[in-house]
């Protein structure tokens, strides 16, 4: 048995939770690829359950996980899936839709998770967590990792409550956001120039190809505010609102 698990990953949350994944079915003796869709454009479908990974995005999962997911899966065959998604708060509506659409194309979702993970939109609003609150979110993220493994390895099912009003309203909202953050970049993301070192991190990072190093640095209009940009620099040359703030660094995104 073999499983791919899929993810993508803005500054690392969710990089790290699917790195928790292969470790706790390794652990088992499952042998597991990490596919990062950022670097996979198509995918070999020929594993036998899928682990699939996104962070929530106002509720749901952004379009650009969705769309990759749509293109890439499409005989389900009865192979089971676990979905997860990672957020600030405790809770978001977009696993509920993946559910939907995987079981319409013959998969079968037997976990559907949320997993709590640290604060890593405060630039833009929210508290920051602290050192000793991500260490703690993290150590239970693994423990929640090892906990679903372990029922979908004895053939058990949770899936999370999620009413079709939660999700209905869920996704009126990402659109919004969506359509906010296509230009969040272009409008609020500035660079001191001083310390831009011209290394095109950003650039050859960006997953939606919104970012062209030149002389300056151009952002076009096809943001998903991931914040991967400003958080991969090396050296911080990013300005918000023309004002510089602390990286958030869980691991290396590479």
């Amino acid at each position: 048995m073999k499983g791919g698990i899929i993810y993508f990953s803005g500054t690392g949350n969710t990089k790290y939770v699917a790195s928790e994944f292969k470790k706790a079915l390794n652990k088992n003796d499952v042998n597991c690829d990490l596919i990062d869709i950022v670097k996979t454009k198509e995918l070999k479908d020929y594993y036998n359950f899928y682990v699939l990974g996104c962070p929530i995005y106002a509720e749901m999962f952004p379009y650009y996980f969705m769309n990759w997911v749509k293109d890439n899966l499409d005989n389900g065959n009865g192979r089971k899936v676990i979905i997860f998604s990672t957020q600030a708060s405790n809770r978001g509506t977009g696993t509920e839709e993946l559910r939907v659409v995987l079981e319409k194309r013959g998969f079968k979702v037997t976990i559907n998770q949320p997993i709590k993970m640290p604060n890593n939109y405060y630039v833009v609003g929210f508290n920051r967590t602290t050192e000793n609150e991500n260490n703690a979110m993290c150590k239970n993220a693994s423990e929640k990792v090892n906990d679903i493994v372990k029922k979908f390895l004895l053939g058990e099912t949770s899936i999370s409550s999620i009413s079709t009003f939660d999700l209905k309203i869920g996704k009126i909202a990402y659109k919004f956001f969506d359509k906010y953050s296509k230009k969040w970049a272009k409008k609020t993301i500035s660079v001191d120039y001083t310390k831009c070192l011209k290394c095109k991190k950003c650039q050859d990072n960006c997953p939606t190809n919104n970012i062209i190093v030149n002389e300056k640095i151009e952002f076009k209009s096809n943001c998903i505010s991931c914040q991967r940009c400003i958080h991969i620099c090396p050296s911080n040359a990013f300005l918000y609102k023309g004002k510089h703030f602390d990286q958030y660094k869980l691991n290396d995104i590479l």
